[in-house]
């Protein structure tokens, strides 16, 4: 009996401290689990089109000049990507801008991960910017200044200058009434993989993406004038100017942008559901599509095709439950 009850014993202190080992595997505590939840707070390399000075670079001119983007200068020389009057730029730096290494402009985004197994998740990221740009129209200056003349048209109503004497009252300049949206979404899959780190979690996964810009101008009374050919300096009251705001009508821009790629990063757990992490795309390609319109004429489309490598770095911050 004495001999059972020691087996017993002897059993009991062996079995028991194995039962209260703690649990192995990183799973357990900080490790993704099916049907949780993960947000993320992203900041990174810029992922808009380029802003420049509020998309406007891509609406056309309204002075007779070539529909493209890029400086327009009157020469046929080389402006190294940056254009002519004859010659548009380069899509992939003055639009896209996803090849240079010098391009620090950040954005912040927000994403969602669902975990459909313990490994592998679908997830959603994007952001969007919006601007109206209400319309002004030209206030007329006037003059007191009577013995001024004009290129001898100190009388006539047709003219109205921009600039006037510093003892008239001031002209007010007229805003282009515009509406821009900057738009990008991407959606993905990921892998997540073990460590014998537990707060360490490394994944790999793939991604489609979307981007948009787009600008819409509308034209207030802008007081601009040009010489009328048929004026007859004869005709007593004969209007020497025309208004510009006879010809200009609206126009936009758009650009679309298509594509995907590889992603990779690294998470680490701070804590139980909070972790920061650093992702970045070892393979990107973007298809991206320009897209120019002047009301009543035919449209002016460009496209760029782009492949990079180790694009897109960004840092993450976010919580799992």
């Amino acid at each position: 009996m004495l001999k059972r009850l020691s087996i017993l014993i002897m059993t009991l202190l062996l079995v028991v401290p194995a039962m209260a080992q703690p649990q192995e595997s990183c799973e357990c505590v900080f490790g993704p689990k099916a049907g949780q939840w993960q947000f993320n707070f992203n900041v990174g390399a810029g992922q808009f089109f380029n802003d420049f000075t509020g998309l406007y670079y891509m609406l056309p001119e309204e002075d007779g000049t070539a529909m493209g983007i890029g400086i327009n200068a009157e020469t046929i020389g080389t402006n190294y990507g940056l254009g002519n009057a004859y010659i548009s730029s380069d899509l992939s730096t003055t639009l896209a801008n996803t090849g240079s290494l010098n391009y620090t402009l950040k954005n912040f985004s927000v994403g969602a991960k669902y975990f459909i197994t313990d490994h592998i998740n679908i997830n959603l990221s994007g952001a969007y910017i919006m601007n109206i740009q209400p319309d002004k129209p030209f206030i007329e200056g006037e003059s007191f200044s009577l013995n001024r003349d004009d290129f001898g048209l100190n009388t006539d109503p047709s003219y109205t200058p921009a600039k006037v004497d510093v003892s008239d009252i001031y002209a007010s300049k007229a805003i282009l009434g515009a509406v821009t949206n900057r738009l990008f979404v991407q959606l993905g899959s990921e892998y997540y993989f073990n460590t014998k780190n537990q707060r360490i979690f490394p994944y790999l996964g793939i991604f489609g993406q979307f981007k948009m810009a787009r600008i819409e101008s509308y034209y207030p009374y802008t007081g601009m004038n040009y010489d009328n050919e048929v004026h007859d300096a004869a005709l007593v009251g004969d209007p020497a100017f025309e208004e510009v705001d006879l010809w200009l009508v609206n126009r936009g821009g758009q650009a679309l942008g298509f594509g995907g790629g590889i992603n990779f990063g690294v998470e680490y757990a701070l804590m139980e559901g909070l972790f920061i992490g650093a992702e970045v795309a070892p393979v990107c390609y973007q298809y991206t599509l320009l897209h120019l319109q002047i009301a009543g004429q035919d449209a002016y489309y460009a496209m760029n095709h782009n492949l990079r490598a180790f694009a897109y770095p960004q840092l993450t911050i976010g919580v799992r439950f």
